[in-house]
């Protein structure tokens, strides 16, 4: 509406000005008289006209004032269109506002030449009801999500047309005829490019994120033909093309042809031009710093590539050093100076610096449920500071990492003081509130299924709607033949109104293993503090009951590595552990989900029992390490170790079952039994030898994995994994260990991630393990 009144505006003014010149220059411009005339539609009275403008009988005409009545008559949404008229009189003039009302629907919206939708689905999406007021303008507004509902469907050709005809013209009833020629259905069925011999055609086809036949997500869909996305995907060619150096790059408006099968091919000639490199680099009006010092950000270098990026980067760096010092306004402006012959491009850039500023107040506005403190807590910048652009920058981030915000911007207000800016936030509210149900398979836990409710923005003391605190609520369940997990989860991350994570968990938990069940009970409290370089210490203490039932067999055993030790499983196990766990992590991951660069170092340290009390007296110490390093085109190589200890003491004579070392299988030695690798016991039954895994006191393992992307959400893995538990504490025996070495999947689904392994056993640490190729689990590789 507003474009409309603008243009309207612009083109009444025109005649306006026009009559005004034919006039006699000896002519009074004074208004001597006011008319109205209907265009179309119900006419209006001339009160209605006054009642919504300013100008008067009797006034000078002043053209400024009579295109504010203009935009304020738009404004009362009545009229589709509305002109002025300037008429000569004997002692003045003549004001004659010519209007076009807006008419009315009569009966519903009657369509014509629908057939892939449904006719309600139309007047659904139109949204139209008897009695609203219309226009060609709201037509054509409200035909838009029409329009986008057949492009979705691949109809790119549908027309959409519109009659209006008159039902009772006095009242200014009309009935609406919708036309609709839908074309013929088709989906983009590939790309041509001629006239780019610098860049190779799969480079440029990435911007158009055309489906791929090697991804199962994009069997079911196809890339439908939008006009507005194809000339985003050119301007896309063209960046590409000013990255590698090609500044007078030419790329032509996308021609789209169709194949033998109907569908289209968008075709692009490139006119690449030469290959710029870069010439003298100069940086001009720097007078508040050392020049040097401004000249250690340039990171266009002479000689590289001229890639539009590095200016960009540049740029950034400059703006970031003057902004950070507080001062506002500071600008860069690069000059580009092209020399043909040379094939080379100067670079001046122009500093423009601003003036010393600090923040006065801080407001956020838009947080209608999100509590002003929680931003507030998050932001890096405080009243009374000198502005610095790259912290409010950072706040910014922060802020919508929280996840609470759709969107979050800031900008500064002037105050009566000019060294002095209010910040303002803008953030807008979204869901925070999820439910998620799924099933699933793996090798381990055969089939599953899941209910997860989460809160992200919990308030425990918001009434009636518990939202609007920061805090974090999680309920999970998990369900399957052979396990079943109940947890709630509540978190504070900012405890008494520190920088201090309050955790806490209940938790049940059962596992049924091929030779006993193990049930835990229990809860959790912790306590964890963010540190400096990606640190993060935590420390929390966990009472729980651990149970062992069903135990298969209850004969005696021997040990593999002794077959003159006995070994028997109790019947039962029920014990009581009270322990307090203290870890360091340190993570410098560039994703927490499928990272490709980085590390992650887990040191942790807990006891059990002595002076916690209860029944269970053990230690337990341990660390893991993974390293992400890149290599080329997003393929990536993943270096991890882990090695661990738990010791008994005091008035436990040995580590519970519960509470043993286990390896093998998922997620630690593929092309292995789960929990097959290590200590074993075992007896012979009519000349069969039965054997049984019991864990161990000591951990080590390892593991490197290449990963290669195939197409977006699905990469190739090749792996080799070594590894072993043995029976004491501090007993590494590196001579003994199993090893494989696999190739896997892994389907990047987000929430739902499928890794799918198949190994081949190269070592064994005993004849007795056994293997298994196939591995299917499902999360992240934390």
């Amino acid at each position: 509406m507003k474009t409309t009144a603008a243009l309207t505006l612009t083109l009444c003014l025109l005649p306006l000005a026009l009559r005004a010149a034919e006039m006699p220059a000896n002519s009074s411009m004074v208004i001597k008289e006011l008319t109205v005339e209907t265009a179309a539609g119900t006419p209006v009275d001339r009160g209605f006209i006054l009642a919504h403008t300013d100008t008067r009988v009797g006034d000078e005409l002043d053209r400024a004032a009579v295109s504010r009545d203009l935009k304020s008559l738009l404004d009362t949404g009545r009229f589709a269109q509305m002109d002025v008229r300037v008429e000569p009189l004997p002692d003045g003039i003549r004001l004659v506002y010519v209007a076009k009302t807006k008419v009315r629907l009569a009966e519903p919206l009657i369509i014509s030449g629908a057939g892939e939708l449904r006719e309600s689905k139309i007047r659904d999406l139109m949204g139209l009801q008897r009695g609203d007021l219309i226009s060609e303008h709201v037509l054509g507004t409200k035909a838009g999500a029409v329009r986008r509902e057949y492009l979705k469907r691949r109809y790119p050709e549908v027309k959409l047309r519109f009659k209006i005809e008159d039902v009772d013209a006095a009242a200014g009833l009309v009935r609406v005829v919708m036309l609709i020629e839908e074309g013929p259905r088709a989906h983009v069925g590939g790309l041509r490019f001629t006239g780019n011999d610098h860049v190779p055609a799969e480079e440029l086809e990435r911007v158009f994120d055309l489906p791929s036949a090697l991804n199962p997500l994009d069997w079911f869909k196809k890339k439908r033909y939008d006009r507005e996305e194809i000339a985003e995907a050119r301007l896309g060619v063209r960046d590409i093309y000013l990255d590698h150096g090609f500044l007078d790059v030419e790329v032509s408006p996308a021609r789209v042809e169709r194949d033998e099968e109907g569908n289209y091919v968008i075709a692009i000639d490139v006119t690449e031009g030469i290959k710029y490199r870069f010439g003298k680099v100069a940086v001009e009006g720097v007078t508040l710093f050392p020049a040097p010092e401004i000249h250690r950000h340039v990171t266009v270098l002479t000689g590289d590539t001229a890639a539009r990026s590095e200016v960009g980067r540049t740029i950034q760096l400059i703006q970031d050093y003057y902004g950070s010092r507080g001062y506002l306004g500071s600008s860069v402006t690069p000059r580009l100076t092209p020399d043909l012959l040379r094939g080379s491009v100067d670079v001046h850039f122009q500093v423009r610096e601003g003036a010393l500023t600090r923040v006065r107040n801080i407001i956020i506005r838009g947080n209608t449920r999100t509590r002003d403190k929680v931003i507030r807590r998050e932001l890096l910048v405080e009243p009374g500071d000198v502005y610095d652009a790259v912290r409010v920058r950072r706040s910014e981030r922060i802020v919508q990492n929280l996840g609470f915000f759709s969107t979050v911007r800031s900008h500064t207000k002037p105050t009566a003081l000019d060294d002095q800016r209010d910040l303002q936030f803008e953030v807008e509210e979204k869901r925070t509130g999820n439910v998620m149900l799924g099933a699933g398979f793996s090798s381990v836990d055969n089939l599953i299924g899941f209910l997860e409710l989460t809160q992200g923005n919990f308030d425990l003391t918001g009434w009636p709607y518990f939202t609007g605190g920061g805090q974090k609520l999680k309920l999970r369940a998990q369900f399957g033949s052979t396990r079943s997990d109940y947890q709630l989860s509540f978190t504070e991350p900012w405890f008494l109104d520190r920088k201090l994570s309050l955790g806490t968990d209940i938790f049940r938990n059962e596992v049924s293993y091929d030779d006993y069940d193990v049930k835990r009970t229990g809860f959790s409290v912790g306590v964890g503090k963010a540190l400096p370089f990606g640190n993060r210490l935590d420390t929390r203490y966990r009472l729980e009951r651990a149970e062992i039932r069903d135990v298969a067999d209850t004969n005696e055993y021997f040990y593999v590595d002794n077959p003159e030790e006995p070994y028997v499983f109790d019947s039962e196990e029920d014990t009581i552990k009270s322990s307090i766990r203290l870890s360091l992590t340190h993570d410098s991951r560039n994703n927490p989900f499928v990272p490709t660069r980085g590390t992650r170092i887990t040191t942790f340290g807990s006891l059990a029992g002595g002076p916690l009390g209860f029944d269970t007296d053990i230690y337990a110490l341990g660390i893991r390490a993974k390293q992400y390093l890149p290599l080329w085109f997003g393929h990536t190589v993943s270096l991890f170790g882990r090695a661990e200890i738990v010791e008994n003491y005091g008035d436990t004579d040995e580590v519970p079952l519960a509470d043993r070392l286990f390896i093998g299988g998922g997620r630690t030695i593929r092309g292995f039994e789960y929990r097959d690798v290590g200590p074993k016991v075992f007896r012979i039954d009519n000349g069969l030898v039965d054997t049984r895994a019991v864990g161990g006191e000591s951990l080590a393992m390892a593991s490197v994995e290449y990963t290669a992307p195939v197409i977006q959400g699905i990469r190739w893995a090749l792996f080799y994994d070594m590894g072993n538990v043995w029976r004491e504490a501090y007993d590494f025996d590196f001579g003994s260990y199993a090893s494989a070495w696999g190739t896997g999947v892994r389907l990047d689904m987000p929430g739902f991630p499928i890794r799918i392994d198949y190994a081949w056993a190269l070592e064994k640490d005993s004849e007795l393990t056994q293997e298994d190729r196939w591995t299917i689990w499902i999360g992240y590789d934390y």
